[in-house]
C-alpha cells in the first residue's frame, strides 16, 4: 500500500504509476476534463454546528471550536460545484440518520436537509437502519438524491424500490459507474429486519466491476462503508475500482492514499470537515495521474451559511421540543457515583444485557465512570436528554476476542478500582470481590506500556453464563467474545492495557450507550430496570 503525504492546504502529486483499467468503453468524444469529488460520511444527525476539536493547520495540535452544521455544508457544496457544474458529483457516505432530528422527525428533516445542501449519490449506512428498514424507507420519500444499495438483499422488505444496486452517470461524455458495499457485520451492528447482505465485499465488488465496466463505465467508484483497513482489501483484491470513498472508520484522510491502481478517501464523521478530490480524466478514459489533489476543508465558523438551507433548518428546528419522549419507566435510575461504583447497578446491568444478546457475546464488561447523569432519575418519561446525559461521553461499543486468563487480571483491575470510575459492571459473568485482600497495582509511569506490580488477590468465584442458561468456572485458556467501550480499548482508560494488548479481531460496533438504551425505550416502550441479581458480590 502506498501511503502519500498531504497536508491540509490543496496540493499536487505527480505519481509515477498511470492509472487505468481494461475494458470494454466509449471512446470520450472531448479531450482532457476536470472531475471533482465532494462529500462526507456518518453525518450522524449532525445538522446544526456542534463544538469539536479540530487539526486546522495539520500541526497536530487540535482546537476546540463550532464545526459542522448542514447550511455549513450547503454553501461549501454549492460554491464548490459552481466550479465546475457538469464534473462534479456529491456523495454521501451513509450513517446519517441519527440524533433528535431523527427521533422526532424519522428521516424527513435529514433528508429533506441533505437534498436542499445539494447531495447526489447516498449509500445506505449501518446507522440509517437504527429505527428498521421500515423507518428508513419512509425517510427516503424525503430524499431528492440517488440512493445505493449494492449488496443488500430488499427484494420483498419496505426497502424494495426505494434504492438500487448500480448507478452510472454520465459528466460531459465521461460515463461514471458507482456501486455501494456495507460493511460484512451488518447483521449484528444493525435493526436490518428482513434486509439481509447479498454477499461477502470483494465478492459482490467484483461483479459490480463487471457489470459497471460492461454498461460502459470509463470509470468506477465504491463507496465504501466500512472500515479503511477493509476498503483497502477490496482494493487490492479486486481490480478495476477506479476510486473508493470510505465511510465508516471516524478518522478524515488528511491524504489520499493508493492500493494497486485504486485511489482511497475516507470521509471521517460529524460533518466536521468537507472532502475534496479533483482530478482529471484523458480522452482514453484515464486518470491522469498528475492531476491529483486532495483538498479537506474544515466546517467551521468562517464557513458562510446557505440561506435557504439555513431557514429549511431553522424551521425544523423551530418545531422540535426541547426534549423529545422516547418511552417510560416505573421506577427510579439511581446513576448516582455510590450506585455505580460501589457495587451492581441495575442500570449497568439492563445496558450491558442488551448489548450481550444483540452483539451475540459472552461477556460484556463496563465501568461505571461511563455511566454520567450523577443523579437519581424518577419514574415517568424516558427522554433524550436523559439518555444524553448518562451517554456524556459518547463511548462506542467495541467487539473483540480475549483468553479468559487475561479476563482474570481486568477483574482484578476493576476490584482495586472499588469506589471509582474503573468499577467494571458485567453480563455474562459473576464475581466476587473481597476488599480485605490485596489490591492490584500498577504501574503507568512508562509511556505506552502499563504493567502490573502487583497481581492483586481480591478477585474470587468468577463464573460465566452459557448458552444454555448454566454457570461455570471461566476457563483461563478459553477465548470469549467480549464488548466493552472505546474508551477501555483504545485508550487502555483506567488502566485496562489488556483489551487493546492481547484482544483480537476487533469490531466497532458504532454502537453507543445512547443507541442502546434509545432503541430498547422504543422497541419496550416501558423500561424498568431489573432489581441487582447477584452478579457482583462485594465482601466489604
Amino acid at each position: 500500500m502506498k501511503r502519500v503525504p498531504l497536508k491540509f492546504k490543496k496540493m499536487y502529486f505527480v505519481l509515477t504509476i498511470l492509472f487505468s483499467v481494461s475494458f470494454s468503453w466509449t471512446p470520450l468524444s472531448a479531450s482532457t476534463q476536470q472531475m471533482t469529488i465532494i462529500g462526507t460520511a456518518s453525518l450522524r444527525g449532525f445538522l446544526d454546528p456542534h463544538t469539536a476539536r479540530l487539526d486546522l493547520d495539520g500541526d497536530g495540535k487540535k482546537e476546540k471550536l463550532q464545526a459542522g452544521g448542514i447550511s455549513r455544508l450547503s454553501h461549501l457544496i454549492k460554491e464548490i460545484k459552481s466550479e465546475n457544474p457538469e464534473g462534479t458529483v456529491v456523495l454521501s457516505g451513509g450513517s446519517d440518520l441519527m440524533r433528535r432530528y431523527f427521533h422526532h422527525y424519522r428521516g424527513e428533516a435529514i433528508f429533506s436537509l441533505m437534498s436542499t445542501a445539494g447531495y447526489e449519490i447516498f449509500s445506505l449506512g449501518n446507522h440509517d437502519f437504527d429505527k428498521g428498514p421500515e423507518v428508513l424507507a419512509g425517510a427516503l420519500k424525503y430524499a431528492k438524491f440517488e440512493r445505493l444499495c449494492t449488496d443488500l438483499k430488499v427484494k420483498g422488505t419496505p426497502l424494495e424500490n426505494r434504492c438500487v444496486p448500480f448507478l452510472i452517470r454520465e459528466y460531459r461524455g465521461l460515463k461514471v459507474g458507482f456501486f455501494s458495499l456495507m460493511t460484512e457485520d451488518f447483521p449484528i451492528i444493525t435493526n436490518g429486519g428482513d434486509v439481509a447482505l447479498s454477499g461477502g465485499n470483494i465478492e459482490t465488488a467484483k461483479r459490480a466491476v463487471e457489470k459497471l465496466q460492461k454498461d460502459g463505465a470509463h470509470l468506477v467508484v465504491g463507496l465504501v462503508h466500512d472500515t479503511y483497513e477493509k476498503a483497502a482489501a477490496v482494493a487490492s483484491a479486486v481490480p478495476g475500482i477506479d476510486i473508493i470513498f470510505g465511510s465508516l472508520s471516524s478518522w478524515y484522510s488528511k491524504d489520499y492514499s493508493t492500493v494497486g491502481r485504486t485511489i482511497l478517501l475516507n470521509g471521517g464523521e460529524n460533518g466536521n470537515y468537507l472532502v475534496r478530490f479533483d482530478f482529471k480524466v484523458d480522452d482514453t478514459g484515464h486518470i491522469d495521474a498528475g492531476s491529483l489533489n486532495y483538498s479537506l476543508i474544515p466546517v467551521v465558523e468562517t464557513v458562510s451559511v446557505d440561506k435557504k438551507t439555513e431557514s429549511l433548518l431553522a424551521g425544523y428546528r423551530n418545531k422540535m421540543p426541547e426534549t423529545t419522549p422516547l418511552g417510560k419507566t416505573d421506577v427510579a435510575w439511581d446513576l448516582t457515583k455510590k450506585a455505580l461504583r460501589q457495587g451492581e447497578s441495575p442500570i449497568g446491568n439492563l445496558l450491558n444485557d442488551r448489548l450481550r444478546k444483540k452483539f451475540d457475546v459472552d461477556i460484556v464488561l463496563n465501568n461505571g465512570g461511563a455511566f454520567r447523569g450523577k443523579k437519581v432519575y424518577p419514574p415517568g418519561i424516558i427522554t433524550d436528554t436523559r439518555l444524553r446525559e448518562i451517554d456524556e461521553f459518547g463511548n462506542r461499543a467495541i467487539r473483540f476476542e480475549l483468553k479468559g486468563k487475561y479476563i482474570k487480571d481486568v477483574l482484578e483491575r476493576s476490584a482495586a478500582c472499588f469506589d471509582s470510575g474503573g468499577f467494571l459492571h458485567p453480563s455474562g459473568l459473576r464475581y466476587t470481590v473481597d476488599l480485605k485482600k490485596a489490591a492490584q497495582k500498577i504501574d503507568t509511569d512508562t509511556p505506552g506500556r502499563i504493567s502490573v506490580t502487583e497481581k492483586g488477590e481480591r478477585v474470587v468465584d468468577i463464573e460465566i453464563l452459557d448458552r444454555n442458561g448454566k454457570w461455570s468456572a471461566l476457563d483461563p485458556e478459553r477465548v470469549y467474545r467480549v464488548i466493552t467501550n472505546s474508551f477501555l480499548v483504545n485508550k487502555s482508560g483506567d488502566g485496562y492495557f489488556w483489551f487493546k494488548r492481547y484482544g483480537k479481531n476487533f469490531v466497532d460496533t458504532r454502537a453507543t450507550f445512547y443507541a442502546i438504551l434509545e432503541e430498547l425505550a422504543q422497541s419496550s416502550n416501558i423500561v424498568n430496570p431489573g432489581k441487582p441479581d447477584g452478579r457482583v458480590k462485594i465482601i466489604p
